[in-house]
């Protein structure tokens, strides 16, 4: 009998959900899409039971025609930077507010006043920003105290599937890095940070390794998804060092790229690579003793969706009546703009700006707009506006 390993992807678009044998070869792979609520300029939520929608149907698709017992584990790769407030039941009590969200900058502000920014920055390898789960839970706690009250524990995207197959409360040293609120240097959960924010540190998931595994699925979540009870679920990762490991970059000195709907040039190392402007920030490697530093744009592969969305429609009808991505179509218009796109520029701050800007309030611009520009510069523009600004 082969024996297969089962991995879902879930990212901001949808979940990307593949079934690999055990010595590494790709049998199957799916995507099952779920909605981004953005709305108030600047805030993003999803819903969680989106997520676990979409984990059961991607899984049932990849069992077809698959013996559910030769499944040897199941593991993930989440989103990172979200905040997910459950109760003791593991019941979602908000919709998650996810790394996008810029809403609580005076919470960042009052972190950053209490502890100061250089000192912040030295213990989580982050600057204090709106975009993470620390400065989220005590926008709940500030504006939703209901909700905070009953919050048990506060989870990770991927946390909160694995909570739902095994009824267990954890998080990795990778996502919990990405959460502000992680001591680097001790890879622990910071207590300075945590009573600065006014938080309770009990609301914070068990820390253990990427490859942990959790515990068997349950009998309640085999119904759903397909999976055998028992199967073994193994924590997995946030999905920016998931990446890492992926690209291989997982010896000293490797250096990647990777865009999602973010976009990030990461490397490893043996320790934290401080910037002096704090433009780049640190993450908890998925190997043991590495450490992941990276710069991360808000809007990369976003920047190209909208495109794809509100400019380039001719693009995507014509597509879907060929039965191609909409994507192909809009590469081969770049092509007939010349390099450059004839002066036109774009800045790729839809969701406001992370590395090397840290702007929550940016905005998206075209600088240069004339006559003479067709399509295909608007289309060309975006891509290299979003590579430039990876270049910085």
């Amino acid at each position: 009998m082969s024996h297969y390993l089962l991995a879902h992807d879930l990212g901001t678009s949808g979940n990307k959900a593949t079934l690999y044998t055990t010595d590494g070869k790709l049998i199957k792979s799916v995507v099952s899409s779920y909605d981004t609520n953005y709305f108030n300029g600047n805030w993003a939520e999803q819903n969680p039971k989106d997520w676990w929608e979409a984990v059961c149907i991607s899984t049932k698709k990849l069992l077809e025609g698959i013996d559910n017992k030769a499944v040897a584990a199941v593991s993930f790769s989440g989103q990172m930077q979200g905040c997910v407030c459950v109760d003791k039941k593991g019941t979602p009590l908000r919709p998650a507010i996810i790394w996008a969200d810029q809403r609580a900058t005076k919470e960042t502000s009052q972190l950053t006043e209490k502890i100061g920014l250089n000192k912040f920055y030295k213990i989580t390898g982050h600057r204090a920003s709106p975009s993470y789960s620390i400065e989220k839970l005590m926008w709940i706690k500030n504006n939703e105290p209901e909700v905070y009250k009953k919050t048990y524990k506060m989870l990770l995207c991927k946390d909160y599937i694995v909570l739902k197959l095994t009824g267990e409360f954890m998080t990795d040293y990778s996502d919990a890095s990405g959460t502000n609120g992680f001591d680097l240097n001790k890879m622990d959960w910071s207590k300075e940070i945590i009573e600065a924010g006014q938080l309770d540190i009990n609301k914070l998931p068990k820390l253990v390794a990427s490859t942990h595994i959790v515990g068997g699925v349950t009998q309640e979540s085999a119904s759903q998804t397909g999976l055998y009870p028992g199967t073994p679920v193994v924590m997995g990762g946030g999905d920016g060092v998931c990446a890492t490991v992926g690209a291989a970059c997982v010896n000293r000195g490797d250096i990647y790229s990777s865009v999602g709907s973010s976009a990030w040039i990461g490397a490893t190392t043996q320790v934290p690579i401080y910037d002096e402007q704090m433009r780049t920030f640190n993450f908890a490697h998925m190997v043991p003793g590495l450490i992941m530093p990276c710069g991360t744009m808000q809007a990369g592969g976003a920047s190209y969706s909208w495109l794809k969305n509100e400019i380039a429609k001719d693009e995507s009808r014509q597509a879907a009546e060929q039965g191609v991505s909409p994507y192909l179509l809009i590469n081969e218009a770049i092509g007939r703009s010349p390099v450059g796109a004839k002066g036109l520029i774009y800045l790729p701050y839809l969701l406001g700006e992370r590395s090397p800007r840290w702007n929550p309030n940016a905005k998206g611009a075209f600088i240069g707009l004339k006559m003479e520009h067709q399509r295909e510069d608007i289309f060309r523009s975006v891509l290299e506006g979003v590579t430039l600004n990876l270049n910085i």
